[in-house]
């Protein structure tokens, strides 16, 4: 792969040697979805897997809200 940028290499790379944060599957109000752990309990939507089109219609579930992930069934 080559990738055309006028920045510095050390810029576009940095970070790229993180271990990404745990990801794990929950339901959120009863629509499954991928949610990256951000802290104890909690958690941030980065996608959802439902086949129903109104599901990504909604707020609650767009990615990057944040949510409680006690009691979240895996």
């Amino acid at each position: 792969m080559i990738l055309w940028t006028p920045m510095q290499l050390e810029l576009v790379l940095a970070g790229s040697d993180r271990e990404p944060a745990p990801e794990r599957e929950v339901f959120v109000d009863g629509v499954c979805a991928i949610v990256r752990e951000t802290g104890f309990g909690e958690g941030e939507i980065v996608r959802l897997l439902s086949t129903d089109a109104l599901d990504y219609l909604e707020p609650g579930l767009a990615p990057g809200t944040r949510v409680i992930l006690y009691g979240a069934q895996a």
